[in-house]
């Protein structure tokens, strides 16, 4: 015959299950949350990379023999610049523009190596060709001879401004007047980007990307080479001209055509570097050589070239 157990005790067995339990259960949930609440915690207090701190400081500047210049670009097999001089019009087709050749400390080496352009801008080299955008024409021009191989008209241009590469020696050719993107490519013109522009001016390729400075919608945009999709990276810029990759990820140099030099941060911050407009002096279309740590700027209407070096800490 079982024994059975008194109704009082049974009770008291339950509630102290349950009170262990309970308790148990609290103490886990409380260690989950615990452990939640410090990875959390960690997630908040990480700091992101910090933007570096830069500065300009002139280095030297070539005689103002020059005329206009608008573009400098180095030659790195050769190493020598080279100067495009609009020679005042800008849209003009004068036939008094030219490209001079100066030396990596300022020193003018041949002021009128290349004649009988009118108002050349941006320059790229392929090989041992160089490219200009002239006003409603690409001039194509043979290095080592020193001379124009022929001129490629290009239907319907306003005014053509500056000129990108590629890796696989195609051209970007940004048309101002006209808010277009040609490519040259095979040896043809064809008009690669037609919409959402606003008076583009510089161009940079930069691996999968196409960067756009541009006068008309005073931003610096990124263009996705291979789907056009355009994406802001910043405003400010006013009369976005020249753009160029300072060599340490996330850094570009912008300028302004009225006169100021930016950098552009890898989280698409604007910092002012430098305001020449201040003295009377343009910033146009710039080179920056990583190497020497220097940024060439063209002063338009002062007819120099001037050189900084980029400070950083």
């Amino acid at each position: 015959m079982r024994k059975n157990t008194p109704l009082n005790l049974n009770l008291s067995l339950n509630l102290s299950l349950n009170l262990s339990l309970c308790l148990s259960l609290c103490l886990i949930a409380g260690l989950f949350a615990s452990c939640k609440s410090g990875t959390k915690k960690s997630a908040e207090t990480s700091t992101p990379e910090s933007i570096k701190q830069f500065g300009l400081v002139e280095t030297w500047r070539t005689d103002t023999l020059l005329l206009t210049p608008e573009s400098v670009i180095l030659d790195k097999k050769r190493d020598i610049l080279y100067v495009s001089n609009l020679n005042f019009e800008p849209r003009k087709k004068d036939g008094n523009g030219f490209i001079s050749k100066i030396d990596k400390t300022g020193k003018i080496i041949e002021l009128h190596w290349i004649e009988g352009l009118s108002s050349p801008k941006g320059m790229a080299i392929i090989a041992d060709t160089l490219f200009a955008a002239d006003v409603d024409e690409v001039v194509v021009m043979d290095i080592t001879a020193g001379k124009i191989i022929r001129k490629i008209p290009i239907s319907g241009a306003g005014m053509l401004n500056d000129i990108t590469s590629d890796n696989e020696g195609n051209l970007y050719i940004s048309d101002t007047d006209a808010n277009k993107i040609h490519k040259y490519s095979g040896g043809k013109i064809t008009e690669w980007l037609t919409e959402g522009l606003n008076g583009p001016n510089g161009l940079l390729f930069d691996g999968e990307r196409l960067l756009v400075a541009s006068q008309g919608g005073q931003d610096v945009a990124e263009i996705d080479i291979r789907t056009k999709t355009r994406t802001l990276i910043t405003t400010g810029v006013n009369r976005g001209d020249g753009i160029a990759y300072t060599g340490i990820p996330g850094y570009y140099i912008v300028t302004d055509w009225e006169g100021e030099i930016f950098i552009i941060n890898p989280d698409n911050s604007r910092i002012s570097l430098l305001a020449p407009k201040t003295t009377g002096s343009n910033t146009a279309d710039v080179e920056f050589i990583p190497e020497m740590n220097l940024l060439l700027v063209p002063t338009f209407f002062k007819n120099c070239i001037v050189a900084y070096t980029l400070t950083g800490k």
